[in-house]
């Protein structure tokens, strides 16, 4: 298990959790599974590290065949800012 520092935004403890990370490359929604991340057990900020950021950077570029793949549903907000 990796070591993480205190959250820098509220100084709560950071623990590691595998999660699901969203990310948007070349116009277009990525997730991928299991990310290991650092999660702040008070506010839930989530870090991850540098290594596992270039992972995953890597793992885009290179465009291997997803495992699965979803339809995900587009609402536009149509509401005011209040």
């Amino acid at each position: 298990m990796a070591e993480y520092g205190d959250c820098f935004y509220c100084g709560g403890k950071v623990t590691e959790k595998y999660l699901p990370r969203e990310i948007w490359w070349e116009d277009r929604l990525h997730i991928i599974e299991n990310v290991p991340m650092g999660v702040c057990v008070q506010c839930g900020e989530k870090v991850l590290k540098p290594n596992v950021a270039k992972q995953i950077d890597s793992f885009l570029m290179n465009k291997g065949m997803p495992m699965k793949t979803m339809n995900v549903p587009v609402y536009e907000f149509e509401g005011s800012a209040a």
